[in-house]
């Protein structure tokens, strides 16, 4: 089958027209002017020439006739070629366009099987966690009940030893709880449909700093706040999870500084706005980069930097769901820098809070 298609360009008709029109008229003067002439030599007769005459006249209209005629004929005959090229060209046309759907339907065939496999297998592993993670409270919960009886009323039985013990089921329980709650919050945002509204961001962010309005004080940790005043269009609970757990982070990882110092921005570029935080906390090495966006990955060990390793996951799952980015910069012992960029309306307020 041909690659190409070529079809025979097409005349203006206006051109073909005039150029009839010419003919025409040079055809008709130079028969009236030579026929009258000659008539005029050959014949004296004022009767005969007169017959002459109209046997000239009709000479020449059935002359001209046959020729547009003939004209006429050949005008069809093109167009009717033409019309013929035209629907084999887009006969074959059709076919190639048919061909090249069953190719990529061939190719692509694979890749969507894979695609609904993977989604299909993405939706098991998220009920199956929400399931676990459901369960698991009910055990949990007995543990925790009995670690507070024995905490209350039967520390003073056990020794060093018995108490070191019973300090770390508890440790281990409160940290069991926080990761059972991260792993049903991180399902929960793949459950949940997206609500968008108008939110203001200053608030949102003055709203999640006094939950840690304790921990903030007792550090003494400086807040730098380079916010625009304005108010973004986004799903509420997706960006709450996802500012909520980069502060937590932030804190986190700054605990150990003699001064620890948050900053938290945004900046407005075309219709997306992007939003930061930044700490001079311990920071990461880059070549760690594609682990701290993902689930249950750690970085740092437990016991200095506590957590469930899910936190950063639902900031990624959050801002994604909303067609949004996540990255991060980070130089280790300098501090790392979390961006958050959502492409939805944002309408500008002129104000800016320092």
């Amino acid at each position: 089958m041909s690659s190409a298609i070529l079809l025979r360009p097409i005349g203006n008709p206006v051109t073909g027209a005039l150029r009839l029109a010419g003919w025409y008229i040079v055809l008709a003067g130079t028969w009236v002017a030579f026929s009258d002439r000659l008539l005029t030599l050959m014949v004296s007769d004022i009767e005969q020439l007169t017959v002459w005459q109209t046997v000239k006249g009709w000479l020449f209209i059935l002359v001209m006739a046959g020729w547009l005629g003939y004209e006429r004929w050949r005008t069809l005959s093109r167009q009717q070629q033409i019309n013929e090229e035209l629907r084999a060209a887009n006969t074959e046309l059709q076919e190639l366009n048919a061909s090249l759907e069953r190719r990529i339907a061939e190719r692509t065939a694979p890749l969507q099987a894979a695609n609904a496999e993977l989604s299909h297998i993405n939706q098991e592993l998220e009920e199956f966690t929400y399931a676990v993670s459901h369960d698991l409270k009910a055990p949990l919960r007995a543990i925790d009940g009995y670690s507070q009886i024995l905490l209350h009323f039967h520390i003073q039985r056990l020794d060093a030893d018995g108490q070191q013990c019973l300090h770390n089921i508890r440790t281990a329980v409160t940290q069991m709880y926080q990761l059972i709650d991260d792993l049903l919050t991180y399902t929960h945002i793949e459950r949940k449909s997206l609500e968008y509204a108008e939110i203001h961001l200053i608030n949102l962010v003055e709203e999640i700093l006094a939950i840690y309005a304790d921990q903030i004080a007792e550090r003494n940790v400086i807040i730098d706040r380079d916010l625009r005043c304005l108010t973004i269009r986004a799903d509420l609970i997706g960006l709450r999870l996802a500012l909520r757990n980069l502060i937590d982070n932030a804190l986190k990882f700054s605990a150990h500084v003699p001064q620890p110092r948050l900053a938290i921005g945004s900046e407005v570029q075309d219709h997306t706005v992007r939003l930061w935080v930044k700490d001079n906390g311990i920071g990461f090495d880059m070549r760690d980069y594609d682990r701290i966006f993902a689930i249950f990955q750690r970085l740092h060990p437990q016991e200095s930097y506590p957590g469930s390793g899910v936190g950063l996951a639902i900031v990624r799952k959050a801002i994604e769901r909303m067609g949004g980015r996540v990255w991060a910069e980070s130089t280790p012992g300098a501090g790392a820098i979390f961006y958050v960029e959502i492409p939805h309306g944002i309408t500008p307020i002129s104000a800016v809070v320092d």
